[in-house]
């Protein structure tokens, strides 16, 4: 969302699935100098057990780097579901953003910071700007960046760079942008300040920063349900559910430390469009929000089916969910500061 607007999925899914590698790979190579050390031990006569076999080490380290359980049921990861799940909601905020604005001209230079599929590249050259205009989209999401390099081949004379980069650790130098938007980022950021002071960093005396994320996103009150529901209270919240949000008082915070002045806050709202099959938008969420922590098991796969009953029975009754034109909706809050340098 920008890098995705539903709880920053891919940015927190592609730092679960490393972790998940390291803590392997950790595991692997602690074992191994275990064996190492005990075979030292056995030829040094200071062992007192039987040193494991060479199969038993074999069985082993091929058991703990088997691939994860993954439930049947569960979809396999694509770009199209992932943008199926969080709709256009981030480009109806951009879009209502860019109205908030000091007005773009010819010589703007505009960055897309953690552009995700380009919700704000796309709102900006949708306005009809000014001719000269230029964006810099980033993104340390290869998915993403694709998919936004796929929607520019049918627009190639747009003035749209687009880079790999990280939020944190911005390259581009002091007093380079007059525009820096970064939408729904942070919440999945692992230093919030330092991105912030990026940003203040590369804006031009005078440039105008947007730091936008979620306030409310009541669909998420339906899957942290089904996980109680499924797992019991007891078991520690799926990670991608524990923190999606970004609320006013933490863009406050990292905006302070990082030297922002005059920060000016706005409020703005829009409906995730869930599609007209309430339990295929549920499947897709639970397949790519669900997991839990230490990833799924054999009870998620028994369970399936009650998770995703408990999340099409539970959003409906949110007082912001509606039916429009035979499409579910809910609404979602973002919110939003805006500062000069």
């Amino acid at each position: 969302m920008a890098s995705t607007n539903i709880g920053h999925f891919q940015k927190h899914g592609r730092d679960t699935l490393w972790e998940s590698l390291r803590l392997q790979y950790m595991k692997m190579w602690f074992f191994i100098d275990h064996i190492l050390t005990t075979i030292s031990q056995a030829h040094t006569g200071t062992l007192h057990t039987k040193p494991p076999s060479q199969h038993f080490i074999h069985k082993y380290i091929s058991r703990i780097m088997t691939a994860p359980f993954k439930p049947k049921q569960a979809l396999d990861f694509d770009g199209a579901l992932l943008q199926e799940l969080q709709g256009d909601v981030s480009d109806a905020i951009a879009q209502q953003l860019l109205k908030e604005l000091p007005p773009l001209t010819a010589t703007s230079v505009v960055h897309d910071n953690g552009c995700g599929p380009g919700a704000v590249t796309m709102a900006i050259m949708g306005s009809n700007p000014p001719t000269g205009l230029k964006i810099n989209a980033t993104d340390v999401n290869p998915m993403f960046l694709a998919q936004l390099q796929a929607n520019l081949t049918n627009t190639p004379s747009w003035p749209v760079k687009v880079e790999t980069m990280d939020a944190c650790n911005l390259t581009f130098a002091d007093n380079t942008f007059d525009f820096s938007f970064t939408n729904f980022v942070f919440a999945g950021l692992s230093d919030d300040v330092g991105a912030a002071s990026h940003i203040l960093r590369t804006l031009k005396p005078g440039g105008t920063g947007v730091i936008a994320g979620w306030a409310e996103m009541p669909w998420q009150v339906a899957l942290k349900n089904a996980h109680y529901k499924t797992r019991g209270a007891e078991e520690p919240m799926a990670p991608f559910l524990s923190k999606s949000c970004y609320q006013k008082e933490e863009i406050e915070h990292a905006t302070r430390k990082a030297g922002w002045k005059d920060v000016k806050f706005v409020g703005k709202e829009a409906y995730l469009n869930l599609g007209t099959d309430l339990r295929r938008w549920a499947s897709i969420a639970w397949t790519f929000l669900g997991e839990p922590v230490g990833g799924w098991q054999q009870r998620d796969e028994e369970m399936w089916d009650e998770a995703l009953d408990s999340i099409v029975e539970e959003l409906p009754r949110n007082e912001w969910f509606k039916v429009e034109d035979g499409m579910n909706k809910i609404r979602m809050v973002a919110d939003v500061a805006i500062a000069r340098k």
